[in-house]
């Protein structure tokens, strides 16, 4: 049966992209000819091998399988996806038509804070009154994990030196598991050198 892309899906892809790759960055432009209707790799399943992704405007780096693309998108959020998703997204994005599904993402995107509030009292106002928050830490730096009920979403929410706002790392997926899957990411990840943000995100 033929399912929608949910809204949010839609808007990432009405705007330019850049794919982070090793070795180059390559921008995929908003308006393209068609594609007409795009082939789906399906979901491809992670590599053993790993590399690291150096994100150093949100001043981390992640170990993500080696196989995985990382993009870019117009509102300064990273998605990072495996590559069969990765040509769908890029198919759409030229303009090309596809069947609905769901897909496993890792997002890392900041959230401002103008008041200054405390970091729990940040993520209470922006997390859903059903989700359930705990301490978590990642470098010996403290967070919070926000969890939905049916484990299909959960994030990782950090201040970081140099950084305005709040880091928060995501992961999302149409099946359960999702608490785990990110806390084996954090596990692997790990914070740069303040010194290394700083030029890039002054406060």
């Amino acid at each position: 049966m033929k399912r929608q892309f949910d809204t949010w899906f839609l808007t990432v892809l009405t705007g330019a992209f850049t794919i982070l790759s090793p070795g180059f960055i390559r921008t995929i432009p908003a308006i393209a000819q068609p594609e007409g209707f795009c082939d789906d790799p399906g979901t491809v399943a992670a590599a053993e091998t790993t590399r690291d992704l150096e994100l150093e405007q949100f001043g981390i780096e992640l170990t993500i399988p080696s196989n995985f693309r990382a993009m870019l998108l117009n509102n300064s959020n990273v998605k990072i996806v495996d590559p069969g998703t990765y040509e769908l997204l890029v198919c759409i994005a030229r303009g090309g038509d596809a069947l609905g599904r769901g897909y496993a993402q890792t997002l890392v995107r900041t959230v401002g804070n103008p008041e200054n509030l405390e970091l729990r009292q940040l993520v209470e106002r922006n997390i859903r009154e059903n989700q359930e928050i705990s301490p978590y830490s990642l470098n010996g730096e403290s967070g919070y994990l926000v969890e939905s009920p049916n484990d299909y979403a959960a994030e990782f929410w950090v201040e970081i030196d140099a950084v305005p706002g709040a880091v928060v790392i995501s992961r999302s997926c149409d099946c359960p598991g999702m608490r785990e899957s990110l806390v084996s990411l954090l596990d692997r990840s790990s914070l740069l050198d303040s010194s290394q943000t700083a030029l890039l995100c002054p406060r």
